[in-house]
């Protein structure tokens, strides 16, 4: 039975890659910090982001080191109260400004 499993997810993996199509997905570490409150006073007129370099994968093991555009996202799942993270939005950018 486990063979049998383990030849499906195989198939469904050659199918899947075989299309052509590769969709690259940021797959760098968060990195959690806390936010001095006194900043938080300063209104941001538009969101806040950087176009770094990060490493994005289109699969289990098809990856690249490309230009990612980062932004900072402080709703984050079983994180307390002001805890943001800075976290990579879309991988191939040239400019975040769109």
């Amino acid at each position: 039975m486990k063979v049998l499993l383990l030849l499906l997810l195989l198939i469904l993996q050659l199918i899947d890659t075989a299309s052509g199509e590769f969709h690259f997905r940021p797959a760098e570490p968060t990195e959690y910090r806390l936010i001095n409150t006194t900043e938080l006073r300063r209104r941001l007129a538009e969101p806040y982001q950087l176009c770094l370099v990060c490493k994005c994968c289109a699969g289990a093991t098809t990856c690249a080191t490309m230009s990612c555009c980062f932004g900072i996202d402080c709703q984050l799942p079983n994180k307390p109260y002001g805890v943001c993270a800075f976290v990579p939005k879309t991988c191939n950018c040239t400019s975040c400004a769109a």
